[in-house]
């Protein structure tokens, strides 16, 4: 008797188990990409090294979950080992988030993931139209605590995104902040045309951003950005405007950029990218321009898989004055090849 129902409770345990996994809706995917560098050139003004070496930009393992309404996702980086900084999360994480979809008009978002200022830096690293992240990336929030609302597809185009968030430390732009007191805030609104054009413009802050706790400035930011694709060509611009760099009051750096992109047949690209800059600090007004001339080359089955780019970067300006925060000071050669699942 205790032998029939004991195998009686266990069927019934399985036949549950059967039952709940034919119900479950979650679906996973797993991701991971790897981008082996090389240059050539010093990049750099007053560099000595300018032979060949060797590197990688990005090393990166994710998953992303959904479950209905339930949504969420994890992204390392292992080429980054630097320590915890003040948002408390190690910089090997990307991202670790978690999210509900009420309807397409709004989703909450809330965890460690990039703030909605900026639009090459909201595109993922593995599909840049060149090797590096140019002069503009230095100036938005970058990657931040917090949470988000967003909203997609609103009246058939129309999208927003706003975001409350630790202080934003992990940018160039922001020196310090404390939690609960320098708090960060950003918000975007965007339009889409189906594929052909997106259009966007944003604006955040950072208090605080010295971490300092007398003479404290906040740093703003603000942002618009354009895409346009036409057949084999793309046509992108971006404008983007810091205030108190650093919570240094008076430092001021805007950058902008021209992109054209043309697909010669479905295996290369030519791409043509010029920067200008602009840093304002007390001590005087510096400009800087890069100028990208590449060549990216598709050559696996998927079009992140086995990418070859080529860039050749041309300096122009005040190479040996430059205050901004980024941006090459002397020319350099630049090749990535990328794996990808």
């Amino acid at each position: 008797m205790d032998k029939k129902i004991l195998s009686t409770a266990i069927a019934g345990v399985l036949a549950a188990g059967v039952t709940m996994s034919a119900q479950a809706e979650i679906s996973s995917s797993f991701f991971g990409f790897s981008q082996i560098t090389a240059m050539f050139g010093k990049g750099t003004q007053g560099n000595d090294d300018d032979g060949l070496r060797f590197g990688a930009d990005r090393i990166r393992l994710g998953y992303k979950l959904s479950d209905g309404k339930v949504f969420g996702g994890l992204q390392v980086d292992f080429n980054r080992t630097d320590s915890t900084n003040v948002i408390g999360v190690p910089e090997i994480i990307k991202d670790a988030y978690a999210g509900y979809k009420f309807n397409d008009a709004a989703a909450i978002k809330l965890g460690l993931f990039k703030t909605p200022v900026g639009m090459d830096f909201n595109v993922s690293g593995k599909a840049l139209d060149i090797t590096k992240r140019g002069m503009e990336k230095a100036l938005v929030l970058e990657r931040a605590a917090g949470g988000m609302l967003s909203g997609r597809k609103i009246g058939g185009g129309f999208g927003y995104d706003i975001g409350y968030f630790n202080p934003t430390a992990r940018s160039s732009a922001v020196s310090g902040g404390t939690a609960g007191t320098d708090m960060a805030w950003a918000g975007r609104v965007m339009y889409d045309m189906g594929d052909t054009m997106h259009l966007e413009a944003s604006y955040g802050k950072s208090a605080n951003a010295a971490g300092v706790t007398t003479g404290k400035k906040d740093y703003t930011v603000w942002d618009i950005a354009g895409v346009y694709k036409g057949g084999p060509i793309t046509v992108k611009g971006e404008y983007i405007s810091g205030s108190n760099v650093q919570g240094t009051d008076g430092w001021d750096s805007k950058v902008w950029y021209l992109h054209g992109g043309y697909m010669f047949n479905d295996m290369l690209e030519g791409v043509l990218r010029y920067y200008s800059g602009t840093s304002d600090m007390s001590s005087g007004k510096t400009d800087l321009q890069n100028t990208y001339i590449g060549l990216n080359v598709f050559a696996g089955s998927t079009k992140y898989n086995g990418r070859l780019q080529l860039n050749y970067v041309v300096a122009g300006g005040d190479k040996k004055t430059w205050t901004g925060l980024s941006g090459y000071t002397d020319n350099i050669f630049l090749v990535q090849y990328q794996v990808a699942f």
